[in-house]
């Protein structure tokens, strides 16, 4: 009988290995550049064009290798970092799996010249598919270059899921970022189609948080230096002032190794207390220097995650060290409240002992009674009940249809509510109106109006800020200024990586600040997908994350007092829209307690 089982050929395991380890260019540039920092390269230069789908050249003086070595590194498992099982519980190098370049050589047109010092000559090998075409020797400075050309060519599927040039190269600047970061003694240059975008020269981790992020957050730096045993962190943290929207500001490194991992940010996140919002993230560089024999890299073929075999204590020393940090800095830190949202009251079973003494009765008037059935008051509150039930009568049917509230209709405001709620009085019943979310939505419809109309009313700032952006950023906000004008804002490029703020929409006001700048930028960063692709205005999150920004300085707010004729023209405007029911992230604005509701809160079902 003929088998149905084969086993596959070299090339084939090859490709399929390197779906895992080779994901995007990016990939690329993390497995050779790691390979330099191995080889005790100090200077590292990357070329990359068209975001690396056209070329990832890296360049090093590092230690090279010699011919029979270099022809051995291209095969799988063929590495220097490790010799036994054995040395995965104790990894001191970036790279030890033996994947990496031979994966890259299965799916691109690979040229590779290295020599080392001892070697009058270096080698050339020119690898296609996998396959060598050339192999000599050459003359070559000392170190390895690399040159990865036409990136997944021969799987022309992968190939076609690779992002935007903007995309491809933003991960690239970015995973550069972490590694100037990390390796302050190593000079790092990364070019784009010619074009400079980080150049980070040998010096210390603040010189190189200066050349990148620029003097602002290299002057809001706060060190942090503690040793415990075998345990060293080290870096620096920011003041909360500095806080960000985006967590992409938080660089963690273990070993000098960049990593992404929730229990340190975590930790991170509750040394902070409640000095900053549970919505925003600080600026961090923290490094942990950790015994090896502790700390397992060797999950997924990326090393993207990393496990620690004693979670309990890296989480506590991490929080103490930004805790001590920060109020050795004369900041006052308080415990970070994993739920800070004031729970809703509920109705539950009050006895009537407990209700009167809470009024200005005296004991006396107390009353006191021991029936079962008189010695509490039961009131309900049923919280299953749909939207339907607390609009207008004639809105409770066709709910797919547009919500139209006639125009004459009777709203009379006969209070306001710990100056955050207005209760009017409507036909229907009792209106209650959450005041700040009632002109969120106001100024959210006149802004979709303008972007409706292709009329962005657009206010030109009398002094532009100037904000300095990390290099990845840049290159995004760069691509999207077309896109930023249509909806009101006039950014311009400074200088490198740095723009200019120049206008922004009419119904955000006048001016900002340069926290609501950054604010801004981070927002645009998030959104930069929907952003470009022009989806429906009412699907974009972009504009409902702009228009709330802008609420929280320029709306009305909950505590902010206002007059009975402001409450009249709010409710009034708000009920003018089509769909007033709803702020634009879907918390409700209004609610009609209507007859029928009310009287189920009262068991009024007689008559």
């Amino acid at each position: 009988m003929k088998t149905k089982i084969i086993k596959l050929d070299s090339l084939t395991i090859n490709k399929i290995a390197a779906g895992e380890v080779i994901e995007r260019p990016s990939s690329v540039v993390k497995e050779l550049v790691e390979n330099s920092i191995d080889a005790d390269s100090t200077e590292i230069t990357i070329n990359i064009q068209e975001g690396g789908k056209k070329l990832i050249e890296i360049m090093d003086n590092g230690n090279g290798m010699s011919h029979d070595d270099a022809v051995l590194a291209i095969q799988r498992y063929s590495t220097s970092k490790i010799r036994t099982a054995d040395d995965l519980f104790s990894i001191h190098s970036l790279g030890f799996r033996g994947e990496a370049l031979a994966s890259i050589v299965s799916v691109a047109q690979v040229e590779i010249t290295t020599k080392t010092k001892e070697d009058e000559l270096g080698t050339l090998l020119s690898i296609k598919g996998g396959e060598i075409k050339i192999n000599k020797k050459t003359t070559a400075s000392n170190g390895t270059r690399i040159a990865v050309r036409n990136l997944f060519f021969n799987i022309p599927v992968r190939r076609k899921f690779l992002k935007s040039i903007t995309t491809e190269i933003n991960h690239i600047t970015e995973f550069t970022t972490k590694l100037a970061l990390a390796y302050p003694n190593i000079s790092f240059s990364l070019n784009h189609n010619g074009k400079s975008l980080i150049t980070a020269p040998k010096g210390d981790t603040i010189s190189q948080i200066t050349s990148i992020f620029g003097n602002k957050v290299a002057k809001a730096c706060i060190s942090i230096d503690k040793k415990e045993n075998d345990y060293l962190i080290t870096g620096f943290i920011t003041k909360p002032e500095f806080s960000r929207k985006s967590k992409d500001y938080m660089y963690i490194f273990v070993n000098k190794r960049p990593i992404s991992n929730k229990l340190i940010s975590d930790a991170i996140l509750q040394g902070y207390g409640t000095a900053i919002p549970s919505d925003r993230y600080p600026i961090v560089f923290l490094f942990l220097d950790l015994p090896t024999e502790e700390v397992d890299v060797n999950v997924h073929p990326t090393k993207k995650e990393i496990r620690f075999s004693k979670e309990p204590f890296i989480f506590s020393l991490v929080e103490s060290c930004v805790q001590n940090s920060l109020t050795e800095n004369g900041l006052k830190i308080f415990e970070r409240v994993s739920d800070t949202r004031v729970q809703p009251t509920l109705f539950k079973e009050i006895s009537k002992e407990k209700v009167i003494a809470n009024t200005q009765f005296s004991d006396t008037t107390r009353i006191k009674s021991t029936v079962e059935d008189k010695t509490s008051i039961r009131m309900i509150k049923r919280r299953d009940q749909p939207i339907e039930h607390f609009l207008p009568e004639g809105d409770k049917k066709g709910r797919d249809k547009e919500i139209q509230i006639e125009k004459k209709v009777s709203i009379r405001v006969i209070g306001l509510i710990k100056s955050t709620y207005i209760i009017a009085e409507t036909e229907e019943g009792l209106l209650l109106c959450d005041q700040h979310a009632a002109h969120e939505k106001i100024n959210y419809s006149k802004y979709l109006r303008q972007l409706e109309n292709m009329k962005v009313s657009v206010q030109k700032l009398l002094a532009p800020v100037s904000v300095q952006l990390k290099p990845s950023e840049f290159q995004m906000i760069e691509e999207m200024k077309l896109q930023l004008k249509v909806y009101g804002f006039d950014v311009e490029v400074f200088g490198k990586n740095e723009i200019l703020i120049r206008s922004i929409p009419s119904i955000m006001g006048v001016t900002i600040s340069h926290e609501v700048a950054k604010d801004i930028i981070d927002i645009f960063k998030e959104h930069n997908k929907e952003i470009k692709e022009n989806l429906v205005l009412e699907d974009l999150d972009f504009i409902k994350e702009i228009v709330s920004l802008f609420a929280c300085r320029r709306s009305i707010k909950s505590g902010d007092k206002i007059s009975v004729r402001e409450a009249e023209k709010l409710i009034a405007e708000l009920l003018s829209l089509k769909e007033p029911f709803t702020c634009p992230h879907g918390r409700p604005t209004i609610i009609i307690l209507n007859e029928k509701y009310i009287e189920e809160i009262f068991q009024r079902d007689y008559r």
